[in-house]
């Protein structure tokens, strides 16, 4: 028997490779508020963490602008750029080996839920999913808040829990929750050579292949 018999994904970054249109949104979203533009390394890491506080942090923004900020990003990414995505390359046999297996399979991402479920649906993996759970129009949850709303949903123990994601706000969340986590390092935050004592995976295969070896 499997060591983990629930595995929660990150959406961004581990499922879907969302930078195309998240990129194009912040683009516009500088353009439109009238902000000094910066370099695309600094605006690859508006991807992943609640959009109102990345534009806080950025632009030193009182929660006022920062909100207003975050208005314009959504509006247009929602209605324009959302689906400016693709999904990884294995993602689907990784997901069918889950299912095929009896895994619970969740999702616990910081995008907010409504997109997180469009695009799911859009891609047509939905369906591979026992629960989906994002961040609130708001962006007051934490990472934290969320894997806990997928655990709820779930109701399993969290020694057979399992998080996997690409950025230190994934394993903040899984470490604070009390569940394993595991890199992905194809994805938008972990880099073998300034993280430590992490196990990383590179593609969905040696996923696979990690969950085998945990039998």
């Amino acid at each position: 028997m499997s060591k983990y018999d629930t595995i929660l994904f990150d959406l961004d970054g581990t499922l879907l490779d969302t930078s195309k249109g998240i990129l194009k949104s912040v683009d516009y979203t500088i353009s439109k508020m009238g902000f000094t533009d910066i370099p695309l390394e600094k605006k690859k890491k508006f991807i992943g963490p609640p959009i109102q506080v990345s534009f806080q942090n950025t632009y030193n923004l009182d929660l006022k602008k920062a909100n207003m900020a975050a208005s314009v990003f959504r509006e247009r990414y929602s209605t324009v750029d959302l689906f400016e995505a693709e999904l990884y390359d294995g993602i689907i046999d990784l997901l069918n080996y889950l299912k095929l297996h009896n895994f619970k399979v969740g999702v616990a991402t910081y995008k907010r839920e409504d997109y997180a479920k469009r695009l799911l649906e859009k891609f047509k993996i939905s369906k591979y999913f026992n629960c989906i759970e994002g961040s609130d129009f708001e962006g007051k949850y934490t990472k934290q808040d969320i894997i806990n709303n997928c655990i709820k949903k779930l109701k399993n123990n969290k020694d057979e829990i399992l998080m996997i994601g690409d950025t230190e706000n994934d394993k903040i969340g899984a470490d604070k929750v009390g569940i394993d986590f595991l890199a992905v390092a194809y994805g938008f935050g972990y880099n073998r050579n300034n993280s430590c004592n992490i196990f990383y995976c590179n593609n969905p295969k040696e996923i696979i292949y990690y969950l085998k070896q945990k039998n």
